[in-house]
């Protein structure tokens, strides 16, 4: 059954609509294919609603907005039609060589924590002004290298909204596949290389969705679906693998490596219940089910990880005290919220108005995925599989983050199943230094493919502390040069 697409393009004094046929995607139905209808413009350049029984299954609304910065940039939706979900992206074109960077997709994490934070507070060209009036130039972007999409996902995250209730990372892989798809047809000078990148839940996302896309890739032309070029993945402090990461808080918390946060009482209760704790997570892992996996997250959360809640420092920087925000300790998200509630951005970004107030994180959205288990389900076996079929992966990790700790995920690099396996855990820390500043920025492991960076000094959104050594992080990794100082 033939499904159809409509876009809408807005530009500064008209509204195209163009069309675009197509059957529906490999992940939710039939195939794929797409053709050009006709440009519709009213005499007075407002526009006029595309009225066709035979439009179903996507449709795009796009705006061309500026409010930050020269480069072309727009924002929008991804409709899907059938389950009316509409899913917000803003888009950012490379400063250099739009047709020939690559592409790179930014997904924060939560689960439920809107991609905006990662386009105006970490990686984008246009950061929020300190009092949430405005923006300034950010002279880190990572879009001087590559072509930067943001999204918010899954349905109901940031300014995306809709009627699905999504509970898994999987589910949620399929849609931003869809999504890809379809953003790929519509804008074919940005289907270049394709990297992933993004933190915390992001562990879950991206090497989800890398699995969806090489899966994809292996029937894509008999199946009339676009070939995604995924060359590389990148997760920054990642929850990624249950099972391995709770063993290592008491040793991050208990350590000698940074002071230690937890006096020896709290120490001692942490290793006398880390036994049983890892009991449940590998009887989680090896018997993956909301019946094995939700008893073994309450348990390990109330020995390995609430001990942290009596410290009253941040979470995600142990540098940080929390005070009385409830914004994540971070003055960043407060901020955020302003400037993405405001009734003039929201209109340049062309959000749709039955959107409510906008927030940074849905508590609902992460209660969906707490119940169903899925934080607790392990997802390190997708990035083996990445391995495997040759996509580079980099794991980095700010080493001032307790939520999701520098030591768990090391530990978790060094126990993926792929050939450079024993290579990789043969191979020697060493030294990264920034190119231009020649300070140590970190430490890095790296064999053939994988790579794991300690970043110094940084918490859990680490380029937002280090974003002068994140720039040169991004730039090495996506010229494929070494990080290792030489």
């Amino acid at each position: 059954m033939h499904h159809w697409t409509t876009i809408l393009i807005s530009t500064a004094s008209c509204i195209l609509f163009l069309g675009i046929a197509l059957y529906q995607l490999g992940v939710v139905g039939p195939n794929l294919t797409s053709t050009l209808l006709k440009l519709t413009l009213s005499e007075n350049n407002k526009s006029q609603i595309l009225n066709n029984t035979h439009l179903k299954g996507y449709s795009i609304r796009v705006t061309q907005q500026a409010l930050c910065g020269s480069e072309v940039q727009f924002s929008g939706y991804v409709d899907v039609l059938d389950t009316d979900d509409h899913f917000f992206f803003l888009f950012f074109e490379s400063q250099g060589s739009p047709a020939s960077d690559p592409t790179l997709l930014w997904l924060n994490g939560g689960p439920g924590c809107s991609s905006m934070a990662g386009a105006w507070v970490e990686i984008g060209p246009c950061l929020i002004n300190g009092d949430a009036n405005g923006t300034h130039i950010n002279p880190h972007s990572w879009n001087k290298l590559a072509n930067l999409i943001f999204l918010d996902q899954p349905v109901g995250t940031g300014y995306s909204y809709g009627k699905s209730r999504v509970t898994s990372s999987n589910r949620a892989a399929q849609d931003v596949y869809a999504f890809l798809q379809v953003f790929f047809r519509m804008f074919p000078k940005y289907k270049t290389q394709f990297h992933i990148a993004g933190e915390s839940y992001g562990g879950h996302y991206i090497p989800t969705l890398a699995d969806v896309i090489s899966t994809n890739n292996e029937h894509a032309h008999e199946n009339d679906l676009l070939p995604i070029e995924l060359v590389s993945i990148l997760i920054g402090n990642g929850w990624t693998g249950f099972s391995t990461q709770i063993g290592f808080y008491e040793d991050y918390g208990c350590s000698n490596d940074n002071q230690p946060i937890f006096d020896e009482q709290v120490c001692k209760s942490m290793r006398d219940t880390k036994a049983r704790c890892q009991y449940l997570a590998d009887l989680c892992y090896k018997y993956p089910s909301r019946a094995t996996c939700y008893p073994a997250g309450l348990y390990c959360k109330h020995t390995q990880l609430d001990p942290f809640e009596n410290t009253g420092l941040n979470p995600f920087d142990i540098r940080r005290v929390c005070g009385q925000t409830t914004d994540y300790c971070y003055q960043e998200m407060y901020r955020l919220e302003v400037w993405a509630d405001k009734d003039y951005v929201r209109q340049e970004l062309g959000v749709d108005p039955q959107v409510g107030q906008f927030s940074h994180c849905n508590p609902a959205m992460e209660t969906r995925f707490v119940l169903s288990a899925d934080m607790v389900y392990d997802f390190s076996h997708y990035i083996s599989q990445s391995l495997t079929r040759g996509v580079r992966v980099l794991m980095f990790a700010g080493d001032m983050d307790w939520q999701c700790n520098w030591y768990g995920n090391k530990a978790l690099s060094l126990g993926l199943e792929w050939p450079g396996k024993d290579e990789y855990q043969q191979a020697k820390d060493e030294v990264w230094r920034n190119s231009d500043t020649r300070k140590i920025a970190g430490y890095v492991r790296s064999f053939d493919k994988l790579t794991f960076i300690r970043i110094l000094n940084a918490g859990h959104m680490a380029i937002f502390d280090q974003p002068e050594n994140g720039f040169d992080l991004i730039s090495k990794w996506i010229s494929n040069l070494t990080l290792q100082d030489m």
